[in-house]
């Protein structure tokens, strides 16, 4: 029923033809450069009218290899008179720098420099630039200059089409993760785009399926990054995945914003790391606290899936904070991803008459455990207590599932800003209530177009700097900021399934 929204989503930019540039190249030196002759260009300007701002997104490569940290420099190219370098950039570790030029009459051909310190590693001169577009530009060291195209710039000054990466797992084991979350961007996605926000630039997906697994994960980032060539990319979901797929962004200096993973510390990986989903060490210790206070049990089991990085990271929370409040933990049964019996660990946790039992694993596991611990006579007397459980697992479970707790960061009756809105546009378009993970991707995109909006800039680093000051800001999970390590902060809700139903627990 989901294999519409694959082709629905629009999966590129808007790129030119290659064509040449004039361009000439100096290795490295401490003499001034000394101006040359303008060289005739291979390709026209695109009318830039009477706009006063362009962009040039320049790479500085070296033979196959980008070059970072360098200073491009760029200037008007007159014939006979010296370049005048009025704007910079420093190159990321992609190479790249964004730039923005803006004068009276900003089309025409310029000169370009790489500087490292005082030192210039290339020249090149002929370089179209086009009143309100962005043009992509690579500069060779040694060797001439390329033009990849142009985009057409909103009024704000951002590109009429600005591309996001999505990475999720829409093949394999972990649909149930990432058909909610894709519908929750494209709900967003649209949203924003039908509005001012941007300043009439409008969103646009580049989806890759992470096929339920760290590799896939992996090679989606590389490819978005390689290929595609974007700033930002919303993903991955699962926190395996995560651990493994983050650093690359990190390496390349790319935004990556997840929505749902959760284990603890993947966020402290690097500076370009942010998650909107409430990190296991936020979610879990007060809603752990709630529970014991209200329903009193000071003898527990926990069941743990040591394969998976979030299951794990959830455990060693639950047992930290059980500990801190004098609960005796009898003992902690573990699972793997995939596993599809456990009635030996249930039949050892049943012989030791627990006040209640922990789950801490992925939905398909949630799903068997519930069932199979009524199956192996453990009776609603003793409730399970579930981290991240949605009404998806609910529903599956079945009776099985009644009295069960889940810990998540969003209800669907929570009087958030605009929450009611988004519960009825989302039924309206899917034909069904949202999830968690409906919801935090939902909201990551808004908080990710609200980056861009105050960074004015499609450059990471730009809207890695917006994005680590958003503090207190409106959104369907609340009252929403980041800590210092790029980790969300907002207050989480516990729930509990009353007649089949995930209600408010009380």
């Amino acid at each position: 029923m989901y294999y519409w929204i694959r082709g629905a989503i629009v999966g590129a930019l808007v790129t030119g033809v290659f064509c040449g540039c004039g361009g000439e190249s100096r290795m490295p030196s401490l003499a001034p450069e000394t101006e040359d002759r303008v060289a005739k260009p291979l390709g026209k300007l695109a009318i830039g009218g009477d706009r006063t701002l362009a962009v040039l997104n320049a790479r500085v490569m070296q033979g196959q290899k980008p070059v970072s940290g360098v200073t491009v420099e760029i200037g008007r190219s007159v014939s006979g008179r010296a370049a005048e370098y009025r704007w910079s950039g420093t190159t990321n570790a992609r190479g790249q720098a964004r730039i923005e030029i803006a004068e009276v009459g900003v089309t025409g051909y310029y000169r370009a420099r790489a500087m490292r310190g005082v030192s210039m590693l290339g020249s090149w001169s002929s370089i179209p630039v086009n009143g309100g577009f962005e043009t992509t530009v690579e500069l060779v060291i040694g060797g001439r200059a390329s033009t990849a195209g142009t985009i057409k710039l909103a009024p704000g000054g951002l590109p009429a089409e600005i591309a996001i990466g999505v990475v999720l797992p829409l093949t394999g084991p972990q649909t149930r993760y990432g058909f909610p979350a894709i519908e929750g961007f494209e709900l967003a996605r649209e949203e924003i785009n039908n509005s001012s926000k941007l300043g009439g630039a409008g969103i646009n997906f580049i989806v890759e399926d992470s096929r339920g697994t760290a590799a896939g994960a992996v090679d989606a980032f590389n490819k978005l990054i390689d290929r595609d060539g974007v700033s930002v990319i919303l993903g991955p979901v699962i926190s395996t995945a995560a651990r493994e797929a983050f650093p690359i962004a990190e390496r390349n200096e790319v935004l990556a914003f997840s929505s749902i993973s959760t284990a603890a510390g993947l966020s402290a990986i690097g500076d370009y790391i942010f998650r909107a989903g409430l990190n296991v060490n936020a979610l879990l210790p007060g809603p752990v606290s709630e529970t014991q206070e209200k329903l009193r049990y000071r003898r527990v089991a926990t069941i743990v899936d040591e394969t998976d990085v979030f299951s794990k990271s959830s455990d060693e929370t639950i047992r930290r904070t059980l500990s801190g409040i004098e609960v005796e933990i009898l003992a902690t049964e573990t699972i793997a991803t995939g596993d599809t019996t456990f009635s030996e660990q249930l039949t050892r946790i049943k012989a030791l008459n627990p006040h209640a039992v922990f789950v801490s694993a992925l939905g398909a596991e949630q799903i068997r455990i519930l069932i199979q611990a009524r199956e192996a006579g453990i009776g609603a007397n003793i409730p399970f207590l579930v981290p991240v459980m949605t009404a998806v697992e609910v529903e599956a479970a079945g009776d099985a599932a009644e009295g069960a707790i889940s810990f998540v960061s969003w209800s669907s009756a929570a009087d958030t800003p605009g929450n009611e809105t988004f519960v009825a546009n989302y039924l309206a378009r899917y034909g069904s209530e949202p999830s968690t993970w409906a919801a935090q991707s939902y909201a990551a995109l808004y908080i990710i177009a609200e980056a861009i909006a105050g960074a004015g800039s499609t450059d990471a680093g730009a809207i890695r700097g917006a994005m680590a000051g958003t503090r207190d800001l409106d959104t369907v999970l609340g009252s929403f900021s980041f800590d210092d390590s790029g980790d969300a902060v907002y207050d989480p809700v516990v729930l509990i399934v009353r007649d089949g139903e995930l209600v408010v627990f009380e």
